[in-house]
């Protein structure tokens, strides 16, 4: 429960956001900040949980408002709580931050604020490839399903092909999928084939061909490595998005898009896999947790 001065500084912030002031907002969320990191600290985390809370919906509300300096603002608070919530190893307190960048994020490419997205992305890969590197599965998961969320808002604003920010997301997703097989994270792997799958059918949709040929591209890598670790159902999960997006590229006429998942497609025909009822039925209890996560932190 917030005291009364935390609910004041909350209720500034959301204030001055509707008034248009910045400073009003970055006195709320230093304060938030400040607060967040006391309750970490001292290891109170449902206080800590909620002080993330408020500055992600404060950072949200601020991306609606096309207050660009407000919602970095909220994002570099953030950061802050989630180097505190690595050093007190308080793992829920860091997915729920990590979550919170891809909300903000999200909101920021819906919004064209290619700036606050191309900030969230970036916060989050390198945060990706951290957790990733110390075998952290679920804070990877959580960055994975926040690119994934700001790279499908992005493509769905019908840049240019294969827009700058589309372009980080992928590689993002990409570095980590490689890292996730190299560590034997296999849920994870399979998290980032199914982001990026989930990418291509928007790219599909809105006929970005060199997006779909990208998102190919590193799908097969992440493949790849997988089926060096002989992590089977990465494989299986990497063979079926580059069949899907074969077929339904192929429908819309994405024609380079769908000789390159083929061309992607033959590097893996030599493999002797079953994609049997089991692993389809792992598959799809990851997509599910993934949306879960999702859900939750929204």
């Amino acid at each position: 429960m917030f005291s009364k001065e935390e609910d004041k500084m909350v209720s500034l912030g959301f204030n001055s956001i509707n008034e248009g002031f910045d400073e009003g907002v970055s006195k709320a969320i230093n304060f938030l900040t400040e607060i967040g990191t006391y309750y970490l600290n001292e290891r109170k985390e449902s206080e800590a949980e909620k002080t993330v809370v408020s500055i992600k919906e404060i950072g949200k509300a601020a991306t609606l408002q096309g207050m660009a300096n407000a919602a970095v603002s909220a994002i570099r608070a953030l950061e802050k709580l989630l180097q505190g919530s690595i050093e007190q190893n308080m793992q829920d307190i860091a997915i729920r931050v990590l979550l919170s960048f891809g909300a903000i994020g999200k909101t920021a490419a819906e919004q064209q604020m290619e700036m606050v997205a191309k900030l969230a992305a970036s916060v989050l890969g390198k945060s990706g490839n951290t957790a990733a590197l110390l075998n952290r599965e679920r804070e990877t998961m959580a960055v994975i399903i926040g690119l994934g969320e700001i790279g499908k808002a992005v493509t769905r604003m019908k840049f240019p092909d294969l827009s700058e920010n589309t372009a980080i997301c992928i590689s993002c997703l990409g570095d980590v999928g490689k890292l996730t097989a190299q560590k034997n994270l296999e849920k994870a792997a399979v998290g980032v084939e199914l982001m990026l799958q989930e990418m291509a059918a928007v790219a599909m949709q809105e006929n970005l061909q060199n997006t779909v040929r990208s998102i190919t591209n590193s799908i097969e890598e992440v493949g790849r490595n997988a089926e060096e670790e002989n992590m089977e159902n990465a494989v299986i999960q990497a063979i079926s998005a580059l069949q899907i997006i074969v077929s339904n590229a192929g429908n819309r006429y994405l024609n380079d898009a769908s000789i390159a998942a083929k061309v992607a497609l033959e590097s893996f025909n030599e493999l002797d896999i079953i994609n049997d009822e089991a692993n389809i039925k792992k598959i799809e209890a990851i997509r599910e947790t993934m949306r879960a996560l999702w859900v939750d932190s929204i």
